[in-house]
């Protein structure tokens, strides 16, 4: 996936998070550059990868745990000389739909995230159980692809509205 995807899919989520009773703040990003906005979906084709130069001395690390080392920064030299840093990008494009709200209690913060991250947290929420001897969550359906969460989450749209008509 790259940022033009997440931006393309975010603006198809944002009309079904509030029939399923998302009730944070919609709007849209701001140019990546201002750093105000972060989004929480792993990029993974490295050609949109942020780079900026580094000091020769600086480790690689892996900032995103779920995903293996495909998540892990690269660190390289140029033909010139110059260390640079390869890593994948945290700010959405511009435009980007996002959704946010306060979060906490005693000291609350702004939490957001991409419509689309909020979609699919939405999605694998609802078919997910849990396992007591593994101690885990497991998916109760297959949601493998963009379209099988889309699919699934107009089920559950389906589903309230006829739960609503009763």
């Amino acid at each position: 996936m790259n940022l033009r995807t997440l931006k393309k899919l975010s603006k198809r989520a944002a009309p079904l998070l509030p029939l399923l009773g998302e009730n944070r703040q919609q709007f849209r990003s701001a140019h990546a550059r201002t750093g105000e906005n972060y989004h929480h979906t792993f990029i993974g084709d490295r050609k949109h990868w942020e780079r900026s130069r580094c000091h020769p001395s600086y480790e690689a690390r892996n900032g995103w745990a779920g995903c293996g080392n495909r998540g892990a920064e690269i660190v390289y030299q140029t033909r010139a000389g110059h260390t640079v840093v390869v890593r994948p990008p945290v700010h959405p494009r511009k435009g980007t739909v996002m959704v946010g709200g306060m979060s906490g209690y005693y000291e609350p913060e702004w939490d957001e995230e991409d419509a689309w991250s909020a979609l699919e947290c939405i999605v694998c929420h609802h078919f997910s159980e849990w396992d007591e001897e593994l101690e885990t969550f497991y998916l109760t359906r297959p949601l493998p692809t963009v379209t099988s969460i889309f699919q699934a989450a107009d089920e559950i749209i389906a589903e309230l509205k006829r739960g609503a008509s009763r």
